[in-house]
């Protein structure tokens, strides 16, 4: 993702080679075929990774993992959050747009103490929903590109929340 477009990974400035973009779209696009019901156990697996995010959602606060799976909330947020993602992949090879999507998102969690860290809390439950909708097919590559993806989300909360204060 270079600021004229290109992914090629030739450009110091870009954070993803054309491999680790390749390798988003490949892994993305069974996720979002069924957008949905992996959302939702994409939040399952992040709960249960991270209980202590849970509560940063008033409506899940001293829910079962069960209950929370069942809330139409959940379900709302879950394709929420898959949208905004879909529209960070849309924009890889657009640099400046991708950061003012990122940007717009990380304005909307400020409030709510979201920051980079909890954005780096969705990787071990993405590359673990990544492992199932592959059939563990999942490669270093995978995992390196996509880490790259929430680092540079996270990078970015963190710049929102310390305009907000």
């Amino acid at each position: 993702m270079t600021e004229n477009g290109s992914t090629n990974g030739s450009d110091s400035g870009s954070p993803l080679t054309k491999e680790e973009v390749d390798a988003i779209h490949e892994t993305w696009a069974l996720v979002w075929s069924d957008k949905k019901n992996n959302g939702i156990e994409f939040f399952v697996k992040f709960f249960t990774h991270f209980p202590e995010a849970q509560d940063k959602f008033k409506d899940f606060k001293g829910l079962s993992i069960e209950e929370v799976r069942a809330h139409k909330k959940l379900r709302a947020h879950a394709l929420s959050v898959f949208y905004a993602i879909k529209s960070y992949i849309d924009h890889l090879d657009d640099l400046e747009t991708l950061t003012e999507l990122i940007r717009k998102n990380a304005r909307n969690h400020v409030d709510r103490k979201v920051g980079g860290k909890e954005v780096k809390w969705l990787v071990p439950p993405f590359v673990e929903l990544l492992e199932e909708k592959t059939n563990g097919k999942v490669t270093e590559l995978h995992k390196t590109a996509w880490t790259k993806v929430f680092d540079v989300i996270a990078s970015i909360s963190d710049e929102e929340i310390e305009k907000a204060k």
